[in-house]
């Protein structure tokens, strides 16, 4: 019974996600429903003279054969090339107007998801690969796009062509006709195994393609990890195979897609032979004039091109099925957080933070993983936090909740005595900046990342930021100095240049709460001396939160608090944490051993010893 269950559950989810699916997709079609009406509409005037065409033809046959003079026959002519000059402009005028709204689609598409993915919390990314979703957002949002260009034309267009062209030849002999059209339900039942086989072809390939795409990008981007552990072997195998495996799918689906056309292709023929051996008996017979069968003949030939699309519509419209279903998988993740309806109207941050019983543990771990256990925590505005403890003890995890970067309870964590969760996005994210331990840059120049997050580069408020983050002796090595291009991920940088440009980039921003996490750990003693000096002029007025792995860096904190397993174990000052010979000491001593200067001044401090 629970297989059954679980199989109904499935069939149910399925049909739900599907009919999601379809209404997200009606949404966009719907933007553009002028285009698409007029594309309708051209496409029938283009049907129409498709289903002309042999008529006119047999008028001019039958003239001819009549006996009509040249001039005679200058009428049905030019009634002939009229017909055909109208088809071709009703023809061009439909499929630019429907194609130019299925580009339409694709661009709306393309930034409505970007603007999804931009908005999503970090804990989204833990589950979804940079690779997949780069797929989803080029090689399905294309598919999407012919489907609803190519793909709904011949949906608009073929079954008209073909009861027109039908409706024509049992105009002139039904029991021709039928004959003619015998294959036909054979063709149909063809047809239908084959779009289900092209749909779960399709789909498989697009996750081939998904798990390829993301491999690349992860060896592209971690090519210096690769080299320096002689890994490039495993990394071309790894990339074979999965190459290997998409070409099988792909062998798959292409057989899949050239079956449905040859079929097709040969349905009519049969149509045709039946045409010669039954048509031409009537013609011989006298029972079918020449003019008529020349127009069956032409009737045959026209629906032979409408047939043969239907195997490539199908084909279109499965693999868009398909790829919008992945892209719509992204964009039904709901963002967890999000302005709420209860938000206050809230303008500007003071910088007060409190935290209240605050309890966390990652989106999809155990409920014994958390990660951190009821942290009371009072930080008053415009005072400096120092933030140690442990590898793994909730530092970072402490720090990143202050921005709303995860999801929290109501009631944990406040701001300036408000709920964090109620605060407009738009005013926490721009009174906060952070600097995370792992510094990243954009592929622009060095002055466009300090500036990231600016209204414009100002050159001026650039260089001074770069000053406070002791970067300006760096930048003035580089030879294009500000506009030196830093690369991708900043790898024309040292590790402490990029950390010191994080560092400038919060800095030019001027915030209210400054987070600092484990920033100066790239640098060296007298580099983060220098900059020690720099920040302490920074820091007056605002809320500073330093996560530090050294107990140097947060030394002059107006309040330290000492981490160990998510939970508070210590807090005070520098001199009262040393005093109490704690875990805080103990780390203390155990960074003194390797800095001899330093030990002497933390041994003076806890009296010599233990």
């Amino acid at each position: 019974m629970s297989a059954v269950a679980d199989f109904v559950q499935d069939r149910e989810t399925i049909a739900v996600n599907r009919k999601r699916m379809f209404q997200r997709l009606s949404g966009y079609v719907g933007r553009n429903w002028k285009s698409y009406v007029l594309g309708v509409l051209a496409t029938l005037v283009y049907v129409g003279f498709f289903a002309a065409f042999p008529k006119t033809v047999q008028w001019a046959i039958e003239a001819l054969v009549d006996g009509a003079r040249g001039q005679d026959l200058w009428a049905p002519c030019a009634l002939v090339a009229a017909v055909t000059l109208f088809r071709a402009l009703a023809r061009f005028f439909s499929r630019v107007t429907i194609f130019n709204a299925a580009r339409e689609i694709e661009f709306q598409l393309r930034n409505d998801l970007f603007e999804h993915l931009q908005r999503l919390p970090q804990s989204f990314y833990f589950d979804w690969r940079t690779g997949d979703l780069m797929s989803r957002a080029v090689n399905d949002l294309t598919a999407v796009r012919l489907m609803l260009g190519v793909g709904l034309l011949q949906v608009a267009q073929t079954p008209v062509m073909i009861v027109s062209a039908v409706g024509m030849m049992l105009w002139i002999d039904p029991e021709l006709t039928f004959y003619v059209l015998a294959p036909l339900p054979v063709f149909i039942f063809i047809a239908r195994f084959f779009g289900r086989s092209m749909h779960a072809t399709n789909l498989a390939v697009q996750v081939g393609l998904a798990d390829m795409s993301n491999h690349l990008q992860e060896s592209v981007s971690g090519i210096s990890v690769v080299k320096a552990y002689a890994m490039e072997g495993e990394t071309e195998r790894k990339f074979a195979g999965l190459a290997d495996n998409l070409y099988d799918r792909w062998m798959h689906a292409v057989r899949i897609q050239a079956g449905m056309p040859a079929i097709t292709g040969l349905l009519p023929n049969i149509g045709m032979l039946m045409l010669f051996v039954i048509g031409g008996g009537k013609m011989m017979a006298g029972e079918l004039t020449v003019g008529e069968f020349f127009a069956f003949f032409l009737f045959n030939v026209e629906l032979t091109m409408p047939l043969f699309f239907i195997g490539w519509m199908f084909n279109l419209v499965q693999r868009g099925t398909a790829s919008m279903q992945r892209i719509d998988e992204v964009l039904a993740v709901e963002p967890s957080i999000a302005d709420r309806e209860d938000m206050l109207d809230i303008p500007a941050l003071h910088g007060a933070i409190e935290a209240r019983g605050l309890s966390f543990r990652y989106p999809g771990q155990e409920e014994r993983d958390v990660a951190l256990h009821d942290i009371d925590l009072r930080v008053e505005a415009g005072t400096v936090l120092g933030i140690v403890g442990p590898v793994g003890s909730g530092k970072t995890t402490l720090a990143s909740l202050i921005p709303r970067l995860y999801e929290l309870e109501d009631g944990a964590l406040f701001i300036d005595g408000n709920d964090v969760n109620r605060i407009p996005l738009a005013t926490l994210r721009k009174g906060i900046a952070v600097v995370p331990q792992d510094s990243f840059l954009f592929s622009m120049t060095l002055a466009d990342n300090v500036a990231y997050g600016l209204p414009v580069t100002d050159p001026a408020h650039v260089e001074a930021a770069a000053e406070r983050a002791q970067l300006a002796k760096d930048i003035a090595e580089l030879p294009d100095g500000y506009a030196t291009l830093v690369g991708e991920r900043g790898v024309m940088l040292s590790g402490g240049q990029r950390q010191r440009t994080a560092l400038a980039r919060a800095l030019a921003l001027d915030p209210k709460i400054l987070i600092l996490d484990d920033t100066l750990s790239a640098v060296d003693a007298e580099t983060e001396a220098a900059i020690q000096e720099g920040l302490d002029e920074v820091f007056e007025g605002r809320t500073v939160i330093v996560v530090a792995s050294r107990v140097s860096t947060v030394r002059n904190a107006d309040q330290i608090v000492v981490l160990d397993e998510g939970r508070i174990v210590e807090r005070g000052t520098h001199e009262s944490l040393l005093a109490e010979g704690g875990l805080y000491c103990r780390l203390a001593r155990d960074q003194a051993d390797e800095n001899p200067d330093a030990a002497a001044s933390v041994s003076s401090r806890v009296g010599g010893g233990e």
